[in-house]
């Protein structure tokens, strides 16, 4: 591998992971919005709200919202973790264990909507988040000190 290879994977590891953990914790932002607004049943259809994939009615703007960037965010989340998989072994752990963690967080909160926000659930919610941005950020720290050290070198 070239030295040029080695300085452009770390470049878009950086990018993915910090992509990732930002989105990540704006979802979090806005669930914590909510669930604080008491809008967490607002749509109470899982996946999607009422008006599918179309524009939302105000009263399910919030709610759709925080949906779609989930929708968005998974996907680059699953993407990181099979880019750092292939290209960037270093930091592929904590970007597999992002991975697993992102689909089991939309199952529950899948269940969190049907148990009608249960109180265990939506804690149980919040904990797996807390964890999920936890593996993002070490993924991010890794590949940015991944990209520094083969900058210098």
């Amino acid at each position: 591998m070239s030295t040029q290879q080695t300085k452009h994977i770390p470049r878009k590891m950086v990018v993915l992971s910090f992509t990732s953990l930002a989105l990540i914790y704006t979802i979090m932002l806005i669930g914590v919005y909510i669930t604080s607004s008491h809008q967490g049943l607002s749509c109470p259809d899982w996946p999607l709200c009422p008006n599918g994939l179309g524009i939302p009615a105000p009263e399910y703007l919030f709610e759709h919202l925080h949906r779609m960037l989930v929708i968005i965010t998974s996907g680059l989340i699953i993407a990181t973790a099979i880019y750092a998989h292939i290209n960037a072994k270093t930091v592929s752990t904590t970007a597999i264990i992002a991975a697993i963690i992102v689909i089991f967080q939309i199952f529950l909160g899948m269940i969190m909507i049907y148990s009608k926000l249960n109180a265990l659930l939506v804690a149980s919610h919040l904990a797996t988040g807390i964890l999920l941005f936890a593996m993002l950020l070490l993924t991010f720290i890794s590949s940015y000190r991944e990209r520094k050290n083969s900058l210098v070198n």
